[in-house]
């Protein structure tokens, strides 16, 4: 790289400013091959400042500054940097920020990270729509099952979102510059739904699984299932297919006691947490 001092300053300002970047390369290349700084004349009368790798250099001096920070001083330099970024905060920048907090002895407890930033909704076995987030080799964290891609859609949508208030309000709780990273908005999570067109037009949000079933009555699959195969009223799936027709197993359910009032969402909680 070139840094052109203008027609008009003093050659010595050219000295002077080889002489500083000469000082700065000194300091960050005691243990590595030195970078050369020199000036150049140039025809039309001004000087040129020559730093070759001058990228090289500032990762170097950054280096170099970073590791004489103290721990809070590191903590303080990353939040200012991410608030000076007008765009939402990427998971991994809030992360960052999570463990330079536990290098200053405030330890903060993370859900796993890719609950928190992908997820998808794939066909599953018999006409049902499977749920899971995260990512491999990290580790899937499967939902459930749903009748519908909109109801798995937004199970992940729900599972992912309260995993991230799970951990803005372990940041509030910590401390003031994490709480100032916690209200900023977050990069949008990657969710991608394996559906076609016609499975779209086609999907109805009033189907769902046993597994849907089990939460919204607030009891285990298992027990669902035995209501099914114990009760010769309880409505029979759609043919062919492990989704049931919402309104007649409301119905059903209403009769026989178990409708709870209200009926909880379907979304679950998810499960996993590392520590910082």
């Amino acid at each position: 790289m070139v840094v052109r001092v203008p027609i008009g300053e003093d050659q010595r300002l050219a000295d002077h400013v080889v002489r500083l970047v000469g000082d700065l390369a000194t300091a960050v290349t005691r243990q590595r091959d030195p970078l050369t700084v020199a000036r150049r004349p140039e025809p039309g009368g001004g000087h040129a400042v020559v730093v070759p790798a001058l990228d090289d250099l500032l990762h170097r001096v950054r280096d170099l500054w970073w590791q004489r920070l103290e721990p809070a001083d590191r903590l303080a330099v990353h939040t200012a940097a991410i608030h000076r970024d007008p765009r939402p905060t990427p998971l991994g920048e809030v992360i960052t920020a999570c463990r330079l907090a536990a290098d200053c002895g405030h330890p903060v407890t993370v859900p796993e990270f890719t609950s928190m930033t992908c997820g998808s909704v794939k066909p599953g076995p018999r006409a049902t729509w499977q749920a899971e987030v995260g990512t491999r080799p990290y580790g899937i964290g499967r939902i459930g099952e749903y009748g519908s891609i909109r109801a798995a859609n937004a199970a992940v949508w729900d599972t992912i979102e309260a995993n991230r208030e799970t951990l803005r309000e372990r940041l509030r709780a910590t401390s003031p510059a994490l709480a100032a990273v916690a209200a900023r908005g977050w990069e949008e999570p990657d969710v991608s739904v394996w559906a076609t067109p016609e499975q779209r037009d086609h999907d109805d949000p009033a189907l769902v699984t046993m597994h849907q079933i089990a939460h919204r009555t607030g009891v285990r699959p298992a027990v669902a299932d035995r209501w099914r195969a114990a009760h010769a009223a309880f409505p029979q799936p759609e043919p062919g297919t492990s989704i049931w027709y919402w309104p007649l197993v409301e119905r059903w359910l209403a009769d026989t006691g178990h409708l709870p009032d209200p009926v909880p969402d379907d979304r679950p909680t998810l499960p996993r947490d590392e520590s910082f």
